[in-house]
This record gives C-alpha cells, structure tokens and sequence, in this order.
C-alpha cells in the first residue's frame, strides 16, 4: 500500500545509490537538508520554529545566522543518517579503517574486559543507528532494543531493521527483559537509548533547562547486573565516516544521580557539537514534560501521551515547574 512514509524512504533509497563519493554524498546530503529545513519551516506541522526556540533559550549568546547554521547542520546529519540506512548495508569489516575513527576505545575494552557486560549507552546524537552495525562488524558481541515498527510500512520495516539484523541481535520493547540479562552475564554489549521514551517508572532529570522524563531501565539493570556502563557517541563525518567516541559512566547508589550525571554529560558534549545533537528529541521530551505536567499523569503509551498536547506544550518558553512534576512517577 502507497504511504507518503514509504514515498520517502524509497526516494532516499536511490538518492543513496548515487552516494559513490564524498563530492556526491555532500552534495546529495546538503540538498537534502535544505528541503528537510524549507518543509520544516513553511510545511504544515512544521517544527523549525520550536527548534529554534530552544537554540535560543540554549546558546542566548549566540547570533541567529549561527542558531540557523546550525539547524542546518541538524538536517544535514538526520537526511545523513537517513541515507545512512542503506549505504551501511555496503560496507564490509576490512572498509572500516578507512571509516571509523575511534575516540575512548581503551575505556570501552576495558569496560568489556570487566567481563559483566557492557551497557552501551547510546544517545539522540550523530548517528546512534548505525553504531551497534559498526561496532558489530568490528568484532563486539552486540545487542540493541528497537522499536519493532509493526505500524510501518513493510518497506519502512526492511531499511530499518534488514542490515541491523544481519549483523547481531535485536531485541523489542514488548519482549521478557531475561535475554538482556543473559546477554550481560555473558559478557556481551547491549546498546540502550537514555533519551528514550520512560513511561510511569520513569526518572526525571534535567536536559538543557527543562525537566524531562527519562528510562530507568538501563540504571535498574546496572543495579541488578553490577555491568559496566559506557556512554556512547557516534559523531556522523562528511563522506559517510564516523567517529565514535566513549565515556565511561561512574554510578552512584541513586539511580537518579546516575540518570543525572549521564545527562549532565550528554548535554555537555552536545553543546561542543551542536549540530551532531538530535534537537527534535529534546523538543519532544520537552513537549510531552509539559503535557504531564497539564494532566498530572504519565500514559504508559507515547502516543497517548502525544495525542493529549496541545499547541502550547511545545513553547519553548513554556518551561514546567518541578512541583507539578512530583508525585507522576512510582
């Protein structure tokens, strides 16, 4: 069945053929965050204005030509990424030297030389989807929870989850966590976003200003298991090259301390890379703090949730105050 999602996701497809070289792929990649940022500023539903919103309240020292420059720069990576999905599938293991720059390898073999697993702690920055696929290729025992798409269009499904796929395992939300837990005990590599969606068992910390509700689940598996936990970031280079970069995390007894320290430390390298920073989820999470802050609950289901905002939820400006966030989480 014709949707204007798998529209796209075809057209990106054959873009992505044509990406043989670095002067092709900036090309095809800068023309096609030019479109994404023009969509997104006169499009209906278009969301330039809120992200840029937040760039103001971020960077207040910073000119406007640079707070566009770098929404440019935002798009440029995500249609990257995009394109990223199909040209991933190209590569073998013996292409990575010439693709991967590393940055904090030590930390992260030392981490797996702990031998209690390893959760990998992937960010909304760069391009977190094709981490797990190199790092698989370069020998790591890799795992990664993903949303299963079952709402997607077959096409939509296949880009997304087809190379992933064949390189290590994929586990879905709706799943028994019990495969995670051996995973670790096996001393394998587990990647979890942090910025996830948390639902009632949430943590909020604070991100960029704004309280946010965060996932627990990497933090009470931490507890459980004694893993290590390593921050990851995977900076998305022009001519499709990468650099992944890594931080280990140091957790405290307090689960939120912990959720807290990683964010402090998120935010901290977002704000050296802005553009490599995923602003749209920091526009979401925003939204959706001040959506349960108007309702006084958490819905299980993000879209719940997203189905009860209003326009207003997603002013910038609009910040929630923490009293009416207390008592939302269990």
């Amino acid at each position: 069945m014709f949707s204007p999602r798998s529209a796209y996701y075809s057209l990106v497809r054959s873009l992505a053929f044509f990406c043989r070289g670095r002067i092709s792929s900036a090309i095809i990649t800068g023309c096609m965050a030019r479109l994404r940022l023009l969509a997104d500023s006169i499009g209906p539903g278009g969301r330039a204005g809120v992200y840029l919103g937040h760039l103001r309240r971020v960077f207040p020292d910073r000119s406007e030509a640079w707070r566009k420059r770098t929404m440019l720069g935002y798009w440029r990576k995500h249609e990257r990424g995009m394109l990223g999905l199909f040209l991933v599938g190209r590569l073998e293991p013996g292409e990575l030297r010439n693709r991967v720059e590393w940055c904090g390898r030590e930390v992260l073999d030392q981490a797996v030389a702990e031998g209690q697993g390893v959760l990998l702690l992937a960010p909304h920055f760069g391009d977190e989807r094709a981490m797990h696929i190199l790092l698989a290729m370069s020998g790591y025992p890799m795992h990664v929870i993903s949303s299963a798409y079952d709402d997607a269009p077959p096409s939509v499904r296949r880009a997304r989850l087809e190379v992933t796929r064949r390189w290590h395992h994929v586990a879905f939300p709706d799943q028994s966590p019990r495969w995670m837990f051996d995973a670790l005990s096996a001393g394998e590599l587990v990647q979890i976003a942090p910025t996830a969606y948390a639902g009632p068992r949430g943590l909020w910390v604070t991100s960029f200003g704004v309280p946010v509700l965060v996932t627990s689940t990497p933090y009470r598996v931490r507890a459980s298991t004694g893993c290590a936990m390593v921050l990851a970031h995977n900076h998305a280079l022009p001519g499709f090259r990468y650099r992944m970069e890594f931080d280990r995390v140091e957790p405290s007894r307090d689960m939120l301390q912990t959720a807290q320290r990683v964010f402090g430390m998120m935010e901290a390298h977002a704000r050296r890379h802005p553009d490599q920073y995923d602003w749209m989820n920091l526009a979401i999470r925003h939204r959706e703090t001040n959506t349960i802050a108007r309702i006084g609950r958490i819905p299980s289901s993000e879209e719940e949730l997203e189905s009860l905002a209003v326009p207003s939820d997603e002013d910038p400006s609009n910040l929630a105050e923490p009293g009416r966030l207390s008592g939302t989480t269990r």
